[in-house]
């Protein structure tokens, strides 16, 4: 075969390679002003509205009821309301107010807390939270009883902290996911008859347990 058709051949073989690589590079570079563009326009509208909320219908709200009294709630309530789940094993166990303290008492603690919203006890729910929670967060305004239920408390992970000001302790992280039958919006105004799970760490750097951190997952 003539040498200078292979030749031709060759520069067109070549020509063809480098017209693919740049439409594979103009076809990424698109994408990524296109992503880049997207994020832009989803941070400006977030900082245009931070406060934005989804409107649920809540229930009225009323500050004198006794949830107990309300038959359909006791009986979300009769049977084991509470649950304990150790992701390290896969293990979900039920619990009670009484027995909490056998998986550890982090796990009685947070309980406690949900107690403590349940009961509408909202000066011991913010006794809860630690300096370091309040240096960006608020305490909790007055709230009516919650009608909590379908509790699932998870261990997620812990480690112990050597630090030269607080000394030694231990900071855990622990996921709780509930529901509020009838919400009426004075605890949780981000769910409806939903729910969404929400991590909390803990620590006993300040000499008891604690939470520092909230961080609700938004889906």
């Amino acid at each position: 075969m003539d040498e200078n058709i292979i030749n031709d051949k060759d520069n067109k073989h070549k020509k063809a390679k480098k017209g693919l690589y740049l439409i594979v590079l103009i076809t990424i570079g698109i994408l990524i002003i296109l992503i880049v563009a997207s994020l832009l326009i989803d941070s400006i509208e977030k900082n245009a509205n931070p406060d934005r909320e989804i409107n649920y219908n809540f229930y009225p709200a009323d500050f004198n009821e006794n949830i107990f009294d309300d038959t359909e709630y006791v009986e979300l309530i009769a049977a084991e309301f509470l649950k304990f789940c150790d992701q390290t094993n896969g293990l979900t166990v039920g619990i009670t107010r009484e027995n909490a303290k056998e998986q550890g008492i982090e796990v009685e603690f947070l309980v406690e807390m949900i107690y403590d919203i349940i009961n509408g006890d909202n000066q011991s729910y913010n006794d809860r939270f630690s300096d370091t929670y309040y240096k960006n967060n608020s305490p909790k305004d007055k709230f009516t009883m919650q009608k909590i239920y379908d509790v699932t408390i998870t261990y997620v992970s812990s480690e112990d902290i050597s630090d030269e000001q607080t000394g030694n302790y231990t900071k855990s992280v622990y996921s709780i996911e509930y529901k509020i039958f009838e919400n009426n919006g004075t605890f949780r105004r981000d769910i409806g008859a939903g729910s969404k799970k929400q991590y909390f760490t803990i620590s006993d750097a300040s000499g008891k347990l604690l939470i520092d951190a909230v961080a609700t997952v938004n889906y």
